[in-house]
């Protein structure tokens, strides 16, 4: 196996998509400078077969007191990586991506939800609903 860094590690973005969305209209007008509460998820998934590492990012829009459900957003980003196949573990079935790959591909994919949000809620009540900046170190690593 390589050493993990990120040296090894050449990657280009080959697509987006929303994957889906929602908009919950409130039932009574939002003020005039709303603020609004986001809840955050970022999943992986892998295509060794094509090189292919899906990041998908879900963004909640809230009300301040977080109890409305404003809209939803999820889309992905997928990223071409040149030499996948060496990261992945047989024995385990595991991929062993060196943790600051898995930072920049979870920042890349923030950075362009925030723009499809942008973009998908222009015109609506969410208009003014910017995700804002992000540490991508942030994320708890589940399985």
């Amino acid at each position: 196996m390589p050493k993990q860094t990120t040296e090894n590690l050449n990657f280009q973005i080959r697509g987006m998509e929303i994957l889906d969305s929602c908009l919950n209209a409130p039932t009574s007008p939002l003020p005039s400078n709303p603020k609004f509460q986001f809840d955050l998820a970022i999943e992986h998934r892998v295509n060794l077969e094509n090189k292919f590492v899906i990041v998908i990012c879900k963004v909640g829009i809230r009300s301040e007191s977080k109890e409305i459900l404003y809209g939803e957003l999820r889309g992905s980003c997928i990223f071409f990586v040149e030499k996948l196949d060496e990261y992945f573990i047989q024995e385990s079935n595991k991929l062993t991506l060196p943790d600051d790959f898995v930072v920049t591909l979870n920042s890349v994919t923030i950075s362009s939800i925030r723009g499809l949000m942008f973009s998908f809620f222009r015109g609506t009540f969410l208009h003014q609903a910017v995700l804002p900046i992000v540490d991508p170190k942030s994320f708890e690593k589940t399985i």
